[in-house]
């Protein structure tokens, strides 16, 4: 992972950016919060190509492409933490050929969309919480509600789901006053 502070091309000699100690935390820091957010990142755009799947050099483009060149992995990370969440059973991959060149595509399991919904939910309603703190404003979709007791982001459009997938909670009170709107 390429943190962004190791992109800075030029440094003035009294840049704060140029001390060792500022340099230090600040590339720690990104590194820690690039870590869970890659992932995060990389399920959503494994979860985008839907039943196409997606190869590994495509899943890195489209992570610089939907991230504004923010958020950029090399490829030494990328695969390895492909086969960790294959591993983990969130995603499962198969050979086609492409080309007359064989490629791995990577697809999305049923457990790993869930989990996928559930870290999604964490992740979004965190963000608004803090938002107020760091000076952002957070547009949640209509499209979705998220459990107010795990976080978990369900899908409105599921008329057969009467209970959160994750937590158990029923959630169809949640879903008829969204619909409403």
């Amino acid at each position: 992972m390429r943190n962004i502070i190791k992109r800075v091309k030029e440094l003035g000699p009294t840049a704060l950016i140029a001390s060792k100690e500022f340099r230090n935390f600040v590339e720690k820091f990104e590194s820690e919060i690039n870590r869970g957010i890659s992932t995060l990142c990389i399920l959503s755009i494994i979860n985008q190509a839907g039943d196409e799947g997606m190869y590994g050099y495509k899943i890195l483009k489209e992570l610089e492409e939907q991230t504004n060149n923010m958020l950029v992995i090399e490829e030494g990370t990328l695969y390895p933490l492909l086969r960790k969440l294959e591993r983990d059973k969130l995603i499962r991959s198969e050979r086609r050929e492409f080309s007359g060149r064989p490629r791995k595509y990577y697809f999305m399991t049923e457990n790993g969309l869930k989990i996928y919904n559930h870290i999604n939910g964490f992740f979004t309603k965190l963000t608004e919480s803090i938002s107020p703190l760091m000076d952002m404003n957070v547009n949640l979709k209509e499209d979705y509600i998220y459990c107010p007791n795990c976080a978990n982001k369900i899908d409105i459009s599921k008329e057969d789901l009467y209970f959160c997938e994750i937590c158990g909670l029923n959630i169809q009170d949640l879903k008829e006053r969204r619909l409403k709107k």
